[in-house]
């Protein structure tokens, strides 16, 4: 298995090719459906592959593996079941500037989550990606540098705290055209461990 942390969802990532070789996969937290269409007009006009995947927290960036849908589930479902409770708080807009040209919604410090993605990692056998976790929300990407401080107080306009309780966590793949569907959903349990 590999991983390429620097890459985006959306970039290089293509399906078909060899049907028995390895399958790209990412793992992403979904924002609940009225926070998607609060975001999805911004990253309509300031994301050039917003109609790629909805919007969304990643926790696993893209990774080929040669593992069966099946093997993976086995990995994944006990892990997210016993995280217990996951509440986000997206807050502040910040930016990946001048490393990666990106614009997003800030998840808050939160111990469950990190600990969700470092023990998803582990038990997927996958290195850690080579910079910090910071959980957030893709909102505009390929912005000019001189545009950033401009878009990001666009964005922050339209952007408010949030607290989101996730429901789930969806391993998703390539499709056609590079579209990024779930192609298995886990359920988070919703007792504390």
């Amino acid at each position: 298995m590999t991983t390429d942390s620097e890459k985006v969802m959306g970039y290089s990532f293509k399906s078909g090719g060899d049907k028995s070789g390895p399958k790209w996969y990412a793992i992403v937290i979904y924002l609940p459906s009225e926070l998607d269409q609060v975001i999805g007009s911004l990253r309509e006009r300031f994301d050039p592959d917003y109609d790629l995947i909805s919007a969304h927290m990643t926790l696993v960036f893209p990774f080929d593996t040669t593992r069966t849908l099946a093997e993976l589930s086995q990995i994944i479902s006990p892990i997210v079941q016993q995280s217990g409770p996951l509440k986000i708080q997206l807050g502040s807009i910040g930016d990946f500037y001048p490393d990666t040209p990106i614009i997003y919604w800030c998840a808050k410090s939160n111990p469950e989550l990190n600990r969700l993605y470092k023990r998803l990692y582990a038990e997927l056998d996958l290195p850690l990606p080579h910079r910090e976790f910071i959980p957030h929300v893709t909102v505009a990407k390929e912005i000019s540098r001189h545009r950033v401080v401009l878009v990001k107080d666009e964005v922050a306009s339209y952007l408010s705290d949030e607290t989101v309780e996730v429901k789930a966590v969806d391993l998703v793949s390539p499709v056609a055209e590079g579209h990024w569907v779930s192609v298995r959903t886990f359920p988070i349990s919703t007792e504390s461990t």
